[in-house]
């Protein structure tokens, strides 16, 4: 008992380290990454602003807000919030695939292809946030997950056993089963 209080410590020691540490320090980098694009994008944006193609200023627009939404939400980016996204998206199939299909239209049909290489970018980074954010829920897991995979392999080879004493007491002969099996002296000599 007095292990499982130590390693709850050392947990909430690791747990108060990586939320107050690493966490924070690792998103700022992220948004300090999400800056530098937003600004190369804004630069970009500014020699192009004269165009005549509204499609390639709204393609710019459009990514600009998708990095300052990005900005603001880099803390929801949890396992739990992405099942979440998933299932909603599940029930809202059509209208979040005709909002990524108009996205990626818009993307493609702009002339200059800077936001396009943009977002690959921010979804780079927002991905790395994303594996960040959730790894310590993975150690969190790891226990129930190592109980399950022993659980299972524990059923895996008593069913095994079980299966081969049933293959043997309908193989095996009648004097087998009584007994006589372990008192042949044949048996014995080998």
């Amino acid at each position: 008992m007095q292990y499982l209080g130590v390693i709850a410590f050392i947990l909430c020691v690791v747990h108060y380290i990586y939320q107050a540490v690493i966490l924070p320090s690792y998103r700022q980098a992220a948004r300090d990454r999400l800056f530098v694009l937003r600004d190369t994008l804004r630069a970009q944006y500014i020699n192009v602003q004269h165009t005549e193609n509204k499609t390639t200023l709204r393609a710019f627009k459009e990514v600009d807000d998708v990095i300052n939404r990005s900005l603001n939400r880099l803390h929801l980016l949890t396992f739990s919030n992405f099942v979440r996204a998933m299932l909603d998206a599940k029930h809202n199939n059509v209208e979040y695939e005709e909002s990524l299909r108009r996205f990626h239209a818009l993307l493609d049909n702009s002339h200059d292809k800077t936001p396009g290489l943009i977002v690959k970018d921010v979804n780079n980074v927002l991905k790395d946030v994303f594996m960040v954010n959730t790894i310590m829920m993975s150690l969190y897991l790891l226990p129930f997950i190592i109980v399950v995979k022993l659980v299972g392999v524990i059923y895996d080879k008593v069913k095994r056993r079980a299966n081969e004493m049933l293959e043997f007491c309908m193989v095996a002969k009648p004097s087998a089963i009584n007994g006589s099996l372990f008192n042949d002296k044949s048996r014995i000599a080998m």
